[in-house]
């Protein structure tokens, strides 16, 4: 049930320009500024957000909660768990983030940044990792990546290619940009920079409402079908030199230089999932998920082919 709006929560910020404690204007730098600080993107996310924040603050010294203008109890969630939240109507995923990453080095300064999504949570190991790692950041790398485990359908999937994904989600602030990709993007790595693992897991649930889940990758098809069409325009713009700097960019390399290519790619899917992966070991949900990813690959190629026609 929606409640009130919270009267913290101002015109201005809902134009993304001040964060939802801001007793004054502009950004606020607090007299002790943190080392590491949590961050997460919502849109009507009432149902994890607590689990994601209370993650976080088992790990970081201060929450920023970056919402796109939910209608649900979000917000106010969060405000009430301690975090602060700033508010930005949402166009592209990349941008989201990057404006994520200036409104916390504006406000806190040099700090590193773990960012995550509303449906992800740290694995207590994990937390307990980024506390020890905190005073130590930067000595040893110029970010880090950690390795994402994957629940659908009730269950952890340990096969068809999902048992491990690394991102990068541990960054400092001020000096990284994600790439301009509107969907799965990643964080862009200059010449130089170390890359470390982080050796504990960060969890993810995939779907608390099917309902929810079909919308939500229905409209991730719509954005990966603009980056598809956009990129085959292009050209690939992951390069080899890429993916040896940066292990997170494996599969964007692949699926620009080889895979794009391929003919019925949705059937190709479902067989690499299944049977090569050995998805069917997760049983009923190893089996729904390579479905699903098959029926991902065919809507993508449909929405990908209209815009194609539309530009013609």
């Amino acid at each position: 049930m929606n409640r009130t709006r919270n009267p913290r929560t101002s015109e201005a910020q809902s134009q993304g320009r001040v964060p939802a404690s801001a007793s004054g204007s502009g950004p606020q730098v607090p007299p002790q500024a943190p080392a590491l600080v949590g961050c997460v993107l919502t849109k009507n996310e009432e149902r994890n957000i607590r689990r994601a924040v209370t993650s976080l603050q088992l790990a970081t010294d201060a929450v920023v909660v970056v919402d796109s203008e939910s209608t649900d109890d979000t917000r106010e969630i969060a405000e009430d768990l301690g975090a602060e939240v700033l508010v930005r109507p949402f166009d592209t995923y990349p941008a989201q983030r990057n404006w994520a990453l200036r409104q916390i080095a504006e406000r806190y300064g040099d700090v590193w940044v773990f960012s995550m999504d509303a449906d992800e949570w740290l694995s207590e190991a994990l937390a307990a990792e980024l506390r020890t790692k905190a005073p130590t950041l930067g000595r040893d790398a110029d970010h880090y990546i950690v390795k994402l485990r994957r629940r659908f359908d009730g269950r952890i999937l340990r096969h068809g290619g999902f048992g491990v994904t690394w991102l990068t989600r541990l960054m400092p602030a001020a000096s990284s940009t994600y790439e301009g990709r509107e969907v799965n993007e990643h964080v862009s790595v200059p010449d130089g920079w170390r890359v470390g693992a982080l050796d504990h897991w960060l969890e993810h649930s995939d779907v608390d409402s099917w309902d929810d889940y079909i919308t939500k990758h229905n409209r991730y098809s719509t954005l990966e079908a603009q980056a598809r069409a956009s990129s085959d325009a292009e050209g690939a713009n992951v390069t080899l030199n890429d993916v040896r700097r940066n292990r997170t960019l494996r599969r964007r390399w692949l699926r620009e230089r080889i895979w794009n290519r391929l003919p019925a790619r949705p059937a190709i899917r479902f067989i690499q999932i299944y049977f090569v992966c050995a998805g069917f070991l997760d049983g009923r949900a190893g089996f729904r998920r390579a479905l699903f990813e098959a029926w991902q690959e065919m809507t993508t190629d449909l929405k990908t082919s209209e815009l194609k026609r539309r530009e013609r």
